[in-house]
Parts: C-alpha cells; sequence; structure tokens
C-alpha cells in the first residue's frame, strides 16, 4: 500500500529527507510526527505525487503509493470552483449530508471560516474512494469542538492507510509512531507584567453581512493584551478586521494611527520580494528568531516560517496589533518564540486564537458566540478548550 525505501528529497544543495525506510499496510494508521522544518510536507508532497510532478526536486530511492489524496495545511489552496456544491460534486455532496454539513452546500467556499473550509477539502477528498488518505497538520485551523469532531470521524474511514503527519503526537487510536527529527521539551515563557495606562481603544460597532450579524462593545488600556476565542466561523476575524477597517460595520471605532494586522493566512500579507523588505522594525526579526530568513523571498518560506515573519511585520512602539491565529503551524519552540515577543511588547494587541497557551500571556478573555463578544471567566475558557 505505502512503502519507502533509502528515499531522499533535496532541493537544490539543501537536502530535506535522507535515506527514509517505513512502510504501511491496508488500513493502518501512521503518525510522522516532528518539528517545524523537519520535511513533513515534502514527505506529503512526495507520496502524493506533488513532488516531483508538479514542484521539482531530486529524489532517489523508492517509493511506492497506491491511490493516495492529500489534505494540506492549507485548504484554500486545494479549491478548484466557488461554490461548495461545485467542488464536492454529486459524490461528495450525498457524503456532506450524511455527517452534518447540509448547512455549508449552498455557501461560496471563500467565504467559509479556514475551519470549515478544511472539512469541505475532506469531504471533497474523501469522495474520490482513495486507499491512502494523507493528513498535513489537518487541525490546525479548527476550533477544539471540530477538532474532536474530527478525530472522532476518522475511525469511520474504514479500510483506508491513514497517514497523519504534524508536530505533535495526534493520539489516533493504534497509530504507529514515526519520528523526524528530534521532538524537545521547551518551558513556556514567563509573563511579563506591563503597566497599563489609559484608554488605547474604544470599540462599539454592529457587523451585518446576510445572516450573519454580531455586535461589539469594549475599551482597552496601553500595553493590555486581550484574547477572543470561539467556535469556527463565530466571527473573531470579522471583530479585527472591522477594527483594522477592512470590514464594514456600523458604530464606532477610536484609537490613536493605523493598527498592525496580521491575517491567520500569512500568504495573503506579503508583497515584497524579501522578507526584510516587508518588515517595519529589524528587531522584531531577531526577537522572533527569523534574522537568517530576511533575504529570502516570502512565498519560498515554510508554512511555519511565513507565520513568524507575519508576527514580525508589525510596528514598533504603543500602537494597536491584530493579530489572528499567530501561533498556527508553529512547533512548540517557535510557538515560545510568539508567547515571549507577545508579552515583551509594548503594543496593545487583540488576538483570536484556538491555542489555550497564548491565553497566559493575555490580560483578558473574551468568548464570541451567539452574535456577541463577552468576557469569560476561567471555568468558561476550560469548557471551552475541553470540546
Amino acid at each position: 500500500m505505502l512503502n519507502l525505501e533509502n528515499f531522499s528529497v533535496s532541493f537544490g544543495q539543501t537536502n530535506v529527507l535522507d535515506k527514509l525506510n517505513f512502510s504501511a499496510e491496508q488500513g493502518e494508521n501512521l503518525s510522522i510526527i516532528g518539528p517545524n522544518g523537519c520535511g513533513k510536507s515534502t514527505l506529503a508532497f512526495a507520496i502524493s505525487g506533488v513532488i516531483p510532478d508538479f514542484i521539482q526536486a531530486t529524489i532517489s530511492g523508492a517509493l511506492c503509493c497506491e491511490n493516495s489524496v492529500l489534505i494540506m495545511q492549507n485548504p484554500a489552496s486545494q479549491f478548484f470552483a466557488m461554490t461548495v456544491k461545485e467542488e464536492l460534486g454529486e459524490k461528495g455532496i450525498a457524503f456532506a449530508k450524511k455527517i452534518g454539513l447540509k448547512d455549508l452546500l449552498d455557501r461560496n467556499v471563500f467565504q467559509l471560516s479556514e475551519g470549515e473550509r478544511q472539512k469541505i477539502n475532506l469531504v471533497a477528498n474523501l469522495s474520490l474512494n482513495p486507499k491512502v488518505l494523507l493528513l498535513d497538520e489537518p487541525l490546525e485551523l479548527l476550533d477544539p469542538v471540530e477538532s474532536n469532531r474530527f478525530k472522532k470521524f476518522l475511525p469511520k474511514v474504514r479500510g483506508k492507510t491513514i497517514v497523519w503527519l504534524d508536530k505533535e503526537n495526534p493520539n489516533l487510536s493504534g497509530s504507529r509512531k514515526i519520528f523526524l527529527g528530534a521532538c524537545e521539551k521547551h518551558l513556556l515563557p514567563e509573563k511579563k507584567r506591563n503597566k497599563l495606562h489609559g484608554t488605547a481603544l474604544r470599540a462599539n460597532f454592529l457587523v451585518k453581512r446576510g445572516d450573519f450579524c454580531i455586535r461589539v462593545g469594549f475599551s482597552m488600556q496601553y500595553g493590555e493584551k486581550i484574547a477572543l476565542i470561539g467556535r469556527n466561523g463565530c466571527g473573531k476575524t470579522t471583530v479585527l478586521k472591522a477594527i483594522a477597517g477592512i470590514e464594514k460595520f456600523s458604530g464606532k471605532v477610536s484609537f490613536k494611527g493605523r493598527p498592525s494586522f496580521v491575517p491567520q493566512n500569512p500568504s495573503h500579507l506579503f508583497f515584497n520580494e524579501t522578507a526584510e523588505a516587508e518588515l517595519f522594525e529589524l528587531g522584531n526579526a531577531k526577537k522572533l528568531g527569523i534574522n537568517h530568513l530576511l533575504k529570502q523571498n516570502p512565498t519560498v518560506l515554510s508554512k511555519g516560517q511565513q507565520k513568524l515573519l507575519s508576527v514580525a511585520t508589525i510596528k514598533k512602539g504603543e500602537g494597536l496589533a491584530l493579530l489572528d491565529e499567530p501561533t498556527t503551524w508553529l512547533d512548540q519552540k517557535n510557538k515560545n518564540s510568539v508567547y515571549k515577543f507577545i508579552t515583551e511588547s509594548q503594543q496593545t494587541m487583540v488576538i483570536a486564537t484556538h491555542d489555550p497557551q497564548i491565553l497566559r500571556y493575555c490580560d483578558r478573555v473574551f468568548l464570541v458566540e451567539g452574535g456577541e463578544m463577552r468576557l469569560c471567566s476561567s471555568t468558561v475558557v476550560n469548557r471551552f478548550f475541553q470540546g
């Protein structure tokens, strides 16, 4: 079903995978675990045939795989149609109804949240009836409830070989583990107690778009960090975009200067030929450990490297920074760099996140649910992340 013997992949002078040897039988679950940059996505591209058919690389050794599909980290990169129904086709529509995704069928794929897109991507690929299902960090964009549903759904995919590639152990039942690179433990950085002062932001507005509606009212002090949590599609990104001036709203948002907005998908942010040219403050690159990437083109960086670069684009000083899922696609070491960057920054920050660890570096946590944004207790936070 799947077999690799002395399999290697290199890009130019860079050897990414070196003499891998493993196999998987029909119906077996395999977890491939490793940190950012160890070659997980390269391996997924090679097994699925993207390398070398669409991405040029030097390969050696033997790789044999029968009828595979790949669920990529960024589902939008796999869409070929504008509507969900067109994307799924007749078989996919029937499958979507069977697993409870009927409400998404009449939507435009580019109006879906990232988590909703990932579910549609999974259904579209499973409707092709593959023998090998490759999952490249499939939970990165899903909220805790949808993550649990995704994991519970996989055992229903019977008879297929499932290869799950991730930074951490996905804890699949009966899964055999293969480690790429060293999996090290990293202690979380301490929270810095910044002195809060004055009023940095006042927001009181309503966003209404078709059947979607969200009402927001809150204020923030200079230097304060708040987190927004909530289900996929609840409106966290909409709140950030409204404050940034990207989303239309009725009401008022007031703050000094222009905010820095870091989108969930970092590739939406880059327009220059080098990473260095994207930055307002070069010192941010050093703080986030990406100095060695400054001369590279952002489009050739890995997803994790792009994420770190996007966080580094925020301005210096006491301005306002809006961060949408700033730790997705990052391993623990790089997440710690982002946590340290956040807690040491003088910026006032609004952070939309599914990462429970990031909350320890925030002063308040708000739950976005049912068309409103409300301050929540630690009990509500714990329940949310338990899914």
